[in-house]
């Protein structure tokens, strides 16, 4: 059982990285494919949510005009909002993964 239950996970990955013996490079190696993951994760998000999009916005970003009476994605509200949420959720863990 652990020493301090109440430590937070931040700590306890620290300490764990601290002793760990692996070799530098090998852990930067590491760290560049979970990021990678992740990354790969968030553009498949994304690339999901501008196929609900295509066809009526164009590259540049223009709106057709049948669009501006409503937008109503083919997935249908919930599954769109989800991978909405699923998008920030990989974006914000690369930027707390990355961070200083």
């Amino acid at each position: 059982m652990s020493e301090n239950p109440q430590a937070s996970i931040e700590s306890r990955i620290s300490k764990a990285l601290e002793s760990s013996s692996v070799p530098e490079d090998r852990a930067l190696r590491n760290f560049r494919y979970v990021v990678a993951s992740v990354n790969d994760s968030a553009l498949a998000a994304w690339a999901d949510l501008w196929n609900e999009l295509r066809g009526n916005v164009t590259a540049n970003g223009m709106v057709a005009p049948e669009m501006e009476e409503g937008f109503k994605p083919a997935c249908g509200w919930p599954e769109f909002l989800e991978k909405l949420w699923l998008l920030k959720h990989y974006l914000d863990y690369i930027h707390r993964f990355c961070k200083p």
